[in-house]
């Protein structure tokens, strides 16, 4: 998946609602943490405690984390006895990684 970073003149003004969304979106992922568990799950589901482990952070602020994500729709879950996993429900959000993952190199 290809981000196109750059001046496109040819653009239309995005709708107001449209835009709302985007914020939204971007609000729900805009921190250092949710962004490397959406980096995570881009490779499929995880528990929180295989996410708690790759991040090195405690279950409370993964979990935290995980439902302020989860709350904006940009993740699913589903409970399999005592785990939790979660998923990405919403596949643009990979779309924003790969932008920044992107623009990072150019930095």
């Amino acid at each position: 998946m290809k981000c196109s970073i750059g001046a496109n003149n040819d653009l239309k003004p995005i709708d107001d609602e449209k835009l709302r969304l985007a914020a939204e979106t971007l609000k729900a992922v805009a921190h250092p943490v949710r962004l490397r568990i959406i980096e995570i799950l881009e490779k499929g589901e995880k528990s929180v405690t295989q996410i708690c482990a790759k991040l090195g952070t405690k279950q409370s602020l993964t979990s935290q984390q995980l439902n302020r994500m989860k709350d904006k729709g940009v993740l699913n879950s589903r409970r399999e006895g005592n785990l939790v996993y979660y998923s990405i429900a919403n596949p643009r959000v990979i779309k924003v990684i790969h932008c920044i993952r992107q623009s990072a190199e150019d930095l």
